[in-house]
């Protein structure tokens, strides 16, 4: 399904949001439900996600693209790996664990070991590097890499609007702690800038909430980047990239680091952007 636009006629005025898409794009209404429950519809510019939101002559109603067509079907690929540890780019709209599609079912299939277990997790539509462990006992001994500071998680975001060269850091509250993003500017304009990203915090969501408080949120966030922007809208998914993990091994002590190339539709954004 692509981007669809269409405007309420006189006789849908007063009908419910998700019949009116069951009928319009000829789905079933569980179907239609799910496009609201994902966020993918957009009532005179400003997302709903309530199926029985009434609807008025002349609304303008958008339903965004087809998120679930650009998830891959091929192999995952293992960035680095050993006996005990796999590094994995994550492609976007895939989540970690807990379904039979997800990332960790697929890679238990692919390298054929039950065991493999994730070690931490990405957002749905983040991309990039994902660290799992062959064993519970192996995930039980990294655990301790992400309770303190000994992981370095770099991530790479398009962020909307012009960024300040002077926000190096990003000190905020989230959920009553004090929190911490350290930002490098990579390139920036009117439009959009392309950032660096190193958290030495883990709260949920960190990078999307603080770009987010400076009015700079990731280009196509759902939840945090608001609906005033044709930019962001514009996007396939948020666009955020997990571009690289550095931690000593839990085992070796060894330096283990990991680059996850940017994904396609990333550099497609930046393209689009005059970006680099």
């Amino acid at each position: 399904m692509k981007k669809t636009r269409f405007q309420i006629e006189y006789e849908q005025d007063g009908l419910r949001l998700f019949e009116v898409l069951a009928g319009k794009l000829d789905i079933s209404k569980k179907q239609a439900q799910a496009l609201i429950d994902a966020k993918r519809v957009l009532v005179n510019g400003q997302r709903i996600w309530i199926r029985t939101h009434g609807l008025k002559e002349d609304d303008v109603v958008e339903v965004l693209a087809d998120l679930q067509a650009d998830a891959p079907s091929g192999r995952i690929a293992i960035l680095w790996q050993d006996a005990d540890y796999l590094i994995v780019n994550k492609p976007p709209f895939m989540l970690t664990n807990a379904s039979d599609e997800s990332l960790e079912a697929r890679l238990r299939r692919q390298e054929k070991n039950r065991d493999i277990c994730a070690v931490h997790r990405l957002d749905k539509e983040t991309s990039g590097c994902l660290l799992f462990a062959r064993s519970a006992a192996a995930k039980q001994a990294a655990i301790p890499l992400f309770e303190g500071q000994d992981i370095m998680k770099i991530y790479r975001a398009i962020a909307l609007g012009k960024f300040s060269k002077n926000w190096n850091e990003i000190r905020a509250d989230i959920d009553g702690y004090m929190s911490t993003t350290l930002v490098k500017l990579l390139d920036t304009n009117r439009q959009a800038s392309y950032l660096e990203l190193r958290i030495e915090t883990g709260r949920t969501h960190q990078i999307r909430r603080h770009l987010a408080q400076k009015r700079h949120p990731v280009l196509g966030d759902k939840k945090y980047a608001g609906t005033g922007s044709d930019v962001s809208l514009a996007q396939p998914r948020q666009m955020l990239h997990a571009y690289r993990l550095v931690f000593p091994h839990p085992k070796t002590r060894q330096t283990i680091r990991a680059t996850a190339p940017l994904p396609g539709d990333f550099k497609k954004c930046l393209a689009q952007l005059k970006l680099h």
